[in-house]
């Protein structure tokens, strides 16, 4: 089971005014919430699947009373319902307290999942015990979730691939729960650290790197400080090898295919050259297992048999889905590694800082390549998400208006084409890196309209002020990186519930020459079909 707050901004350190706004902010609709509306869903309603039991309960009986630390069985026993009357509060004809059976709402042992199959149903009850994590890092977090159960909301059973799994897919439940997300003490103590700081500070994002200068609001005490976030030798390297590696599968995988579908291609020029010289000598044609050619076509280059008709091995399909698999993890890591980054940047210049305002989907038309190994957009992101966590803002402004490349400190134009990396100012004489002179100038960027990227103006007066204050310590800054860049994870390891929102990428495939790219082979017959994307479920506690 994994647990997650009820509404999609998990970023927001405030809660829905009431549990029907939660609902609506998790359904999607944008209607404004009335306080004074009735809740439409009746007490004790959490749909099909519900969660019963208390947490005190089952930490209770997996420690032995208090005895010893929570050990939880490798097959945990299913919890039974009570076997009791409960008291309703009313009182008989006769005057004696009147009671009920109890039912699984009355349980207050060990968590487990109910499905009770409705009230037509024949059959027993559903019974899944809950597992919790038992290390002492995840005691805190389980704590947040599960120890208030009036904010229990709703249970979703769903299901993933997952091919080191019998039959292939795993099955999930995920808790939503009428509270804010969970936010560890150690990340609540940086931001209230982050406010402290009272400094601004600018950021440029690049296809190569991520630059972030900040200074003191007040432009009297502290210093500069600036952060460059670049890809290490190490990390370009192990970039490399996992791209190796995606090939590779691809490859594997485009062999299958044309193995167990040699007739829906034709062969290779060294293959007709092979087979032509074997033809002149009189010698008995040979079999090509593999063809490697393009696929057979009709004149416009539509393939003759469509993907989805091809035989598939089994040995395809379980290796197509670690390949799935393999993908999402990567993606879930560097999704990890933007927040950590985010978070190191918030600590050392503050949560109020303004970026410019670009596009970064036209970049990838020229660095395409580059920019997924960097990954400025999912940066910038994550640093944005962080700032409003923190109580600040990441602002955005217009690169028309402002042309912070184009400017220096002292309020001077310096034209620079993209090749010039280094920024020379003849009239001042400042000199330092382009990116970093630029998020230098982003910090004194002013707005008649905070919420208009358009009306973002250059104030170059506070800028020459700084340089004036912050002359030897600002070029230091502006030269190179003051603050350790921040450190990124080894490797990707594995993920808790890899969010699967986009759709298994095919083998690279060959059908002639084809203007448009091949559509994406459809579901086989029987698929149900992969999870939707999960909003505001954690992804990081795992309870079943």
């Amino acid at each position: 089971m994994r647990c997650g707050p009820a509404y999609s901004d998990t970023s927001s350190p405030t809660p829905p005014a009431s549990a029907s706004a939660a609902r609506r902010s998790a359904t999607g609709t944008t209607s404004p919430a009335s306080p004074a509306a009735p809740d439409p869903t009746p007490p004790r309603t959490n749909g099909t699947f519900r969660l019963v039991g208390t947490l005190h309960g089952h930490s209770t009986a997996y420690t032995d009373g208090g005895r010893h630390a929570l050990m939880q069985p490798r097959l945990m026993p299913k919890p039974t319902i009570p076997d009791v009357r409960v008291p309703t509060g009313k009182v008989t004809a006769s005057g004696k307290p009147a009671t009920r059976k109890a039912t699984w709402w009355d349980h207050t042992g060990p968590l487990a999942v109910v499905f009770a199959g409705g009230p037509e149903s024949a059959r027993g009850d559903l019974v899944l015990p809950v597992r919790i994590p038992q290390q002492p890092g995840q005691w805190t977090r389980v704590r947040h979730f599960l120890s208030h159960p009036g904010c229990w909301h709703k249970v979703d059973l769903i299901r993933r691939r997952k091919a080191g799994a019998p039959g292939g897919w795993v099955y999930e439940a995920h808790l939503m729960i009428l509270a804010p997300g969970y936010t560890a003490p150690s990340v609540r103590a940086m931001r209230d650290r982050a406010v402290q700081l009272d400094r601004i500070g600018g950021v440029d994002g690049n296809v190569s790197n991520l630059s972030v200068v900040s200074f003191p609001a007040a432009l009297t005490d502290g210093k500069p400080v600036s952060t460059e976030i670049t890809l290490t030798d190490t990390e370009q390297a192990l970039l490399e090898r996992q791209a190796k590696k995606r090939r590779d599968r691809a490859r594997a995988l485009e062999r299958s295919r044309r193995a167990t579908n040699a007739a829906q291609y034709g062969l290779s020029k060294k293959q007709a050259k092979h087979a032509a010289r074997r033809k002149a000598h009189g010698l008995k044609p040979k079999t090509v297992n593999v063809p490697g050619g393009a696929r057979v076509a009709r004149s416009d280059g539509v393939p003759k048999q469509a993907f989805r008709r091809d035989r598939l091995s089994a040995n395809y399909r379980e290796q197509r889905a670690r390949q799935v698999e393999h993908a999402v993890g990567i993606a879930e890591h560097r999704r990890h590694r933007a927040r950590l980054v985010a978070r190191e940047i918030i600590a050392a210049h503050g949560p109020v800082l303004v970026v410019e305002d670009c596009d970064i989907r036209t970049w990838y038309r020229l660095w395409g390549k580059r920019l997924s190994q960097t990954t400025p957009g999912m940066l910038i992101s994550a640093l944005k998400v962080e700032c409003e966590a923190a109580g600040g803002r990441l602002v955005r402004a217009s690169t028309w208006s402002t042309a912070l490349s184009q400017h220096c400190l002292c309020g001077e134009r310096v034209r620079k084409s993209l090749r010039d990396r280094e920024h020379k100012c003849t009239a001042c004489g400042l000199t330092g890196k382009r990116d970093l002179v630029s998020a230098a100038l982003a910090a004194f960027v002013r707005f008649t309209d905070v919420d208009d990227p358009t009306t973002a103006y250059l104030d170059t007066a506070m800028s020459r002020h700084a340089q004036i204050t912050y002359a030897q310590a600002l070029e230091e800054a502006l030269r190179e990186s003051t603050t350790p860049s921040p450190k990124p994870l080894r490797r990707p390891g594995r993920v808790a519930v890899p969010r699967q929102q986009r759709r298994e990428t095919p083998a690279p495939r060959t059908a002639g020459q084809r203007h448009r790219a091949t559509p994406d082979e459809s579901r086989s017959r029987g698929h149900a079909g992969k999870p939707g994307p999960r909003t505001a479920c954690s992804p990081q506690l795992t309870l079943w």
